[in-house]
C-alpha cells in the first residue's frame, strides 16, 4: 500500500508533544519551560518593518509559479512579500501567535484575521491545525525562528518537518540573526544565563531566548534532516543555508 506522508508528518507532531511532557516543551504553543523560566517565542516575532533587505531580495528573485511555506511566520514580516511574489502562501506559526490581536503593519488584528482581510492568497494556520501538513511546497521559508528554540530537539524537529513538506528539488531557506552587539554583552551580562548554545534573557515575568547559530551551525542541522545543501554563508549579521531535497 502506497505511504501517506501527511501521516508520518502527524507522526512526528505526536512525538514532539509526547516528548514535551517531559522536556517542557508545548509544541502547540511553541512555549517552553527552562531552569524555571518560560520563554514565549511569540514575543521573538519583529514587525513587518524589520525585514531584511537581503531576504526581500531573494524572495523577489523566486519563480512567481511557486506554492510556499512560511515556517514561523510570526508577525508577517516575510509572509506578505512572498505572497505578493509566488502564487499561494501557507503561514504557519503557534495558535497564540496567529490568534492573538496585535498590531500588523499598522493595524489592531490577528494574523489570521489580517490574512483574510488583506491577502487574498495567503491562509494561515496554526501548528496543530492539519490543514497547512497535507500539503507539500515548491518553497519553504524558516527565517529567525530556531534560533529562538532552546533545545537541540525541538530545532531539529521543526527542520525535519520543513524537509516534509518541501516537494522533491524544492526549496528551503534556513536563517538566523547570529551577531549583532546585544549579543556580545550578554557575556558580561548578569542578566543573561548561558544555555545551550545561547542566553537566556531574565526579564520581570519571564525570560527570552536566543542562540548563536551561524551558517555552518545552519548546514549541520539542515544535513541531519535529510536537505541537500545549496549554498550558505553570511551576509552582515544574517547566517543562511540555501538546501533542496533531494529524496
Amino acid at each position: 500500500m502506497a505511504s501517506r506522508p501527511h501521516l508520518h508528518v502527524a507522526a512526528i507532531f505526536a512525538l514532539v508533544w509526547v516528548c514535551s511532557e517531559l522536556t517542557g516543551l508545548r509544541w502547540e504553543r511553541m512555549r517552553y519551560t527552562v531552569k524555571g523560566f518560560e520563554i514565549r517565542s511569540e514575543n521573538a516575532a519583529k514587525p513587518a518593518s524589520s525585514a531584511g533587505r537581503w531576504l526581500l531580495e531573494w524572495i523577489a528573485k523566486l519563480d512567481c509559479r511557486y506554492s510556499g511555506l512560511d515556517l514561523g511566520c510570526g508577525k508577517l514580516r516575510y509572509t506578505i512579500p512572498l505572497s505578493r511574489r509566488v502564487k499561494s502562501v501557507v503561514a504557519v506559526d503557534s495558535q497564540v501567535q496567529v490568534d492573538r490581536v496585535q498590531t500588523l503593519s499598522g493595524t489592531k488584528s490577528s494574523v489570521r484575521r489580517y490574512a483574510t482581510d488583506n491577502l487574498p492568497n495567503v491562509r494561515v494556520y496554526s501548528l496543530n491545525e492539519d490543514g497547512w501538513r497535507r500539503r507539500s511546497y515548491d518553497v519553504v521559508l524558516c527565517s529567525n525562528v530556531i534560533s529562538a528554540i532552546p533545545t537541540r530537539k525541538a530545532r531539529a524537529e521543526l527542520v525535519s518537518i520543513a524537509h516534509e513538506r518541501l516537494r522533491h528539488r524544492g526549496i528551503f531557506m534556513l536563517t538566523t540573526q547570529f551577531r549583532n552587539s546585544y549579543f556580545s554583552s550578554w557575556a558580561s551580562d548578569p542578566l543573561a544565563i548561558p544555555h545551550c548554545d545561547g542566553f537566556l534573557v531574565r526579564g520581570k515575568k519571564n525570560a527570552s531566548f536566543y542562540a548563536l547559530l551561524d551558517s555552518d551551525a545552519l548546514v549541520k542541522i539542515c544535513c541531519q534532516q535529510g536537505f541537500s545543501i545549496i549554498h550558505s554563508g553570511h551576509s552582515k549579521e544574517l547566517a543562511f543555508v540555501l538546501a533542496t531535497r533531494l529524496r
